[in-house]
């Protein structure tokens, strides 16, 4: 993920520099960043520059201080462990200038938690990437209690400019917007699954071709206004007592893990993954985002037009 919001800093700034305090994880950072721009090239997503031009403003370093110098922007992004992520942003707080912006990449620890462990906690604030961060289009912008709002606003800015659109998260909730969306949904999908309700595949088809394309011409709440809420509320009234609960779902989530079966690398997840190149997979997989998502942002580019035509009429 790292690698992925350097790859989207390295469209349209001077220099980005990774920091990884391993060689190996540098040397792999590499790697993928370059893959991952001979895939932005690929599909006309570079601002018309080549590949290897934005790589060489990429940087990479074991050594913070040298990461940090100059600094006119952090995005922190190593595992959620708030102590963890605490002890970074002091670090970074004693060397980079104080109009310098610290940014978490958090997918779930509240920002003010985070705030907690630097001197100048209103210049810190949330920007929560999907993953792949370089070809999802949305970045979740959120403040803390402390943060002030001109932090907030030059992230928007920032990320705007940098060609993401930033979703304004007003609350510090845990989870933010989409994390709490998608674990909502797959907590009931692991529920069903767990009740013998429907096979892996089954379940997985009723998102990707049921609700998937429909979610990406029209979200959950407009999707609700176009169906009509009248008809919503009788099925929500008898449903929804029943979408509570997340004790069964997480205990057999917890017996996979403990098994080993973790997923795509270790070959074995709620799929049998055994022979099949997990760098292939994810490849594929790109491939069928990046075409996705060509088709979604020309509608919503035009939606978005459509509603400043209407507005200056």
């Amino acid at each position: 993920m790292g690698t992925q919001i350097g790859v989207v800093l390295s469209k349209r700034s001077r220099v980005v520099v990774l920091m990884s305090r391993h060689r190996d994880t540098l040397q792999r950072a590499r790697r993928n960043a370059a893959t991952y721009l001979r895939q932005l090239h690929q599909y006309g997503l570079l601002n018309g520059e080549d590949p290897e031009t934005v790589l060489e403003r990429i940087r990479f370093t074991q050594r913070l201080p040298e990461a940090l110098t100059a600094a006119e922007l952090v995005v922190e992004s190593i595992p959620e462990s708030l102590p963890a992520k605490q002890g970074l942003f002091r670090r970074i707080e004693k060397v980079v200038t104080p109009q310098c912006l610290l940014v978490s990449n958090t997918s779930s620890l509240p920002i003010s938690r985070l705030a907690e462990s630097v001197d100048q906690p209103g210049r810190l604030a949330g920007s929560h990437f999907v993953q792949p961060a370089h070809i999802v289009p949305v970045v979740e912008v959120s403040s803390g209690r402390q943060t002030d709002p001109q932090t907030t606003n030059r992230l928007m800015d920032i990320w705007e400019n940098m060609g993401k659109i930033p979703l304004l998260v007003k609350k510090d909730v845990p989870g933010f917007l989409i994390n709490r969306l998608q674990h909502a949904l797959i907590r009931e999908a692991v529920r069903l699954l767990s009740q013998g309700v429907a096979s892996v595949e089954d379940i997985d088809l009723a998102v990707r071709l049921g609700l998937g394309p429909r979610f990406a011409t029209a979200g959950p709440l407009e999707q609700r206004d176009l169906n009509g809420l009248q008809m919503h509320r009788r099925v929500a009234e008898y449903l929804w007592k029943f979408l509570d609960g997340w004790q069964e779902p997480f205990a057999y989530l917890n017996e996979m893990v403990e098994r080993g079966n973790t997923g795509l690398e270790s070959g074995k997840g709620f799929y049998d993954w055994i022979g099949k190149e997990p760098s292939a997979v994810r490849k594929r997989k790109n491939e069928s985002l990046f075409r996705l998502y060509e088709g979604t942002l020309h509608d919503w580019e035009n939606e978005k037009n459509d509603s400043c035509d209407n507005k200056n009429e």
